[in-house]
């Protein structure tokens, strides 16, 4: 048995224990991603522009699958924490036929109706010959992705992200050694252009999916049958949902207010479009071991939630927070010293490097409520505390991250600055609303409501985290020092 996560120096070794393989497979995902981008560009720039379409269409649906994926993660830990062992199984299983649904739905519309979405999507009609019959391939892998999507972040809720991590390299391997040489041809195999990363991207989902069935069989205890493909349990679905269509419908208020800016930023001419890229993508890489330790942190409070164990939950927040931040400040200080002269290096045009210190020194602060967003967010989702801050996100999206994006860089004429002021003050306050509803205890309810928590754990938790209200009341002002 796994020793207590939280509570002695073991708490930090488990939380690297299970973040690290978590980074690793965001930067597999990162990788594979540039890579394939790479490829499609040796093609043709036709290729290029249907690869990224698909692209931006997966992330659209890679946002709705999450709704399971999320309160999967969610209520499996908690009672996996509560050693309810066959509840957590059930739980998975209903996570894992609701996936499975959702994802015939998706691949079912992709795949019947690809000219459509891509005409909704602007998609040049020169290029749908072309991305047609791709996204005909990519319905089906959509359909697989929406099923592991949800079989790994189950894996995760268990603890095994190592297993996971592998399965992500298997992955990954697979679609490169599919890939290569169908798109470019290699002895008997005709070059098949963009359509070999299709069948790539497919083949390495199904592989993977298969795989999931034997580890869930192996390591979970769960062996997959024809009921759970067509059986949707109501009380575990209702439960899933209570965490997951919150928590989805908070990052889809955000990707639709970030594409709002997007079409800012693309009216303020080609330079401040390609510094957008360039300063999101290097904030991929920035934030992946925020995100990466915030993913764990989510792991083991569900687990001390389902427990009873509040006032661990709790001791583990304030310490990651400290991480997070000092992480967040480091790596955002040195990509505003690093990258502007490295990009400088590969960009014709002078204004890029300098527009880009510009932006990368906004990211300063940026990337500490960025920080504190993710990190908190993830503990009171765990918690099960995700209505107040899924409606306040969306509000904040909207009000901070757009509309004030809007004013300041479009009506006052700041131009890309100006749309990232937007960004920092949405980063920040939703940060700031986040950590104020963890130190004042708000999520507490919430997490004694859970059905792993017994009366007399309830109980006891109010009493510990009464008995540190005073103490940690202030908490906010002194970690901001």
């Amino acid at each position: 048995m796994r020793k207590s996560f939280v509570g002695t120096p073991q708490a930090e070794l488990e939380l690297f224990s299970l973040s690290w393989p978590i980074f690793v497979e965001m930067a597999l995902f990162m990788a594979i991603g540039t890579l394939g981008l790479w490829m499609a560009g040796q093609i043709s720039a036709a290729a290029v522009a249907v690869f990224g379409m698909a692209n931006q269409l997966r992330i659209v649906f890679d946002r709705i699958f999450r709704v399971v994926s999320m309160g999967s993660s969610v209520v499996v830990t908690q009672s996996r924490g509560a050693k309810d062992v066959p509840g957590a199984q059930a739980l998975a299983r209903a996570g894992f036929s609701t996936a499975l649904w959702l994802g015939l739905l998706a691949a079912l519309l992709v795949g019947a109706m690809p000219a459509w979405l891509l005409h909704v999507l602007q998609l040049p009609a020169e290029l749908m010959e072309m991305a047609v019959p791709f996204m005909r391939i990519i319905a089906l892998a959509m359909g697989i992705e929406a099923v592991n999507i949800t079989m790994f972040a189950v894996l995760r809720a268990f603890t095994f992200t190592k297993v996971s991590m592998r399965l992500v390299l298997a992955m990954n391997l697979l679609h490169v050694l599919v890939s290569a040489p169908l798109v470019f041809g290699i002895g008997p195999l005709p070059a098949l252009g963009v359509m070999g990363l299709a069948w790539g991207q497919l083949a390495s989902r199904a592989l993977v999916f298969l795989l999931l069935v034997w580890v869930w069989a192996r390591h979970l205890g769960i062996r997959l049958c024809l009921r759970d493909a067509v059986h949707v349990p109501r009380e575990p679905l209702r439960a899933i949902l209570r965490i997951g269509l919150p928590s989805a419908g908070e990052k889809i208020g955000f990707r639709v207010c970030f594409m709002a800016t997007v079409a800012m930023a693309g009216n303020l001419g080609t330079a401040a479009l390609a510094v957008h890229a360039y300063a999101m993508q290097i904030n991929g890489i920035v934030n992946m071991v925020v995100n990466a330790v915030a993913s764990g942190v989510e792991i083991i409070i569900g687990h001390k939630v389902g427990a009873g164990d509040l006032r661990s939950a709790n001791a583990l927040m304030q310490r990651t927070l400290r991480i997070s931040l000092v992480a967040s400040g480091l790596g955002s200080l040195l990509a505003w010293l690093l990258m502007p002269q490295a990009i400088a290096l590969f960009s014709d045009n002078p204004a890029v490097p300098v527009l880009l210190a510009s932006i990368l020194a906004i990211e300063l602060l940026a990337g500490q409520g960025r920080a504190l967003n993710v990190l908190v967010t993830g503990g009171l989702r765990a918690a099960g505390d995700v209505m107040f801050i899924a409606k306040t996100s969306i509000y904040i999206n909207v009000l901070a991250g757009t509309v004030l994006a809007w004013l300041l860089g479009i009506h006052f004429g700041f131009g890309l600055p100006g749309i990232w002021l937007g960004y920092m003050a949405d980063e920040c306050l939703r940060g700031l609303v986040a950590l104020l509803r963890w130190q004042w205890r708000l999520w507490a309810p919430s997490a004694r409501s859970t059905p792993a928590c017994t009366p007399s754990s309830e109980a006891a938790c109010a009493d510990a985290l009464a008995r540190d209200e005073i103490q940690n009341r202030f908490s906010l002002a002194a970690q901001t020092v």
